[in-house]
């Protein structure tokens, strides 16, 4: 009898695990490496030592260099401290072949806010950082004061845009067996950057890569590879939504959507999808530019603009 009570309790207890629904654990996040800046004068009113700070996230194969010559501005400008961070599987950041997709470096970024102790941030992200900076901010509004999303729509990805995306994966495939050795990182970036775009005359494709700093190679004791785990490319190459993780929910802070003109993201087009997630999002088109803006005026004119509005 007592055995009988016993397995009705656990078969009671079994039914009733099994109804409730399981929550998926959430991905361990990885300390990103990172630097920040912030220009200030103590005697100044304006000084914002208790503002929040001004994050920016590269896009796919990116580095935190590739801010350089933006993130500087933006600190003068706005007088708040600005970080850039490698993310995951980039640069000098942990690399990791089993958790590489958009939910996973939002952890990243949630954790980098801890490490330097802000509770909100104002986060800017291109491309696939773009992706980042808005699934932080649906899955965690309370910790987004504002939202700059470059050149990306909070989901999905058009045709021609994708195809671009897996052509630039491949040619990095095929060029990560060409990268130059006993070389210094700049002769490197150069020689590869000539093969990028000798790649990209073959192809009849226009594209503006002219900076190093958009160049995804790294070099330490003359021995010179890809500053991205090809983990990527490959996911890329195989089904692009193992990095892109469809987004949900709202967020009802600032959100400024910026994007180029002329880039094949179409951004712009998408402005019924973009409201409902983000209803007091501000679109804004850089004429002339593709994917690639940061080296327009008007990007880091709007951009300090909408920083510094109330």
């Amino acid at each position: 009898m007592q055995l009988l009570s016993i397995l009705v309790c656990f078969s009671t207890f079994l039914q009733a695990s099994l109804s409730l629904p399981l929550l998926a654990s959430k991905p361990k996040p990885v300390n990103l490496e990172f630097s920040c800046m912030e220009v200030f004068d103590p005697k100044s009113k304006d000084f914002k030592h208790d503002d929040a700070p001004v994050i920016l996230l590269h896009g796919l194969t990116g580095n935190k260099e590739s801010w350089h010559g933006v993130f500087e501005i933006i600190a003068w400008s706005t007088k708040r401290k600005v970080c850039i961070a490698d993310l995951r599987n980039h640069g000098q950041s942990p690399w990791n072949d089993e958790e590489y997709d958009v939910v996973s470096m939002t952890e990243d970024v949630k954790h980098l806010m801890d490490r330097i102790k802000a509770p909100k941030a104002i986060v800017l992200g291109h491309s696939l950082g773009g992706r980042i900076a808005v699934h932080l901010a649906l899955n965690y509004p309370e910790k987004v004061e504002k939202a700059i999303v470059v050149d990306m729509r909070p989901n999905g990805i058009t045709p021609e845009a994708l195809k671009g995306v897996q052509f630039y994966a491949r040619v990095l495939k095929e060029i990560e067996k060409l990268i130059p050795q006993g070389v210094t990182e700049k002769e490197a970036k150069e020689e590869v950057l000539m093969l990028i775009k000798e790649h990209l005359e073959k192809m009849n494709i226009t594209y503006q890569l002219d900076d190093l700093n958009l160049i995804p190679v790294k070099c330490s004791n003359g021995k010179c590879q890809l500053n991205t785990n090809p983990v990527l490319l490959d996911a890329v190459l195989r089904n692009i939504n193992e990095l892109l993780n469809e987004s949900s929910g709202r967020f009802d802070g600032p959100a400024l959507f910026i994007y180029g003109a002329e880039s094949s993201f179409r951004v712009g087009e998408d402005e019924s999808n973009i409201k409902k997630l983000f209803p007091n999002a501000k679109l804004v088109p850089v004429e002339g530019a593709d994917h690639i803006l940061h080296t327009f005026k008007k990007f880091t004119t709007e951009v300090i603009k909408f920083i510094n509005s109330k």
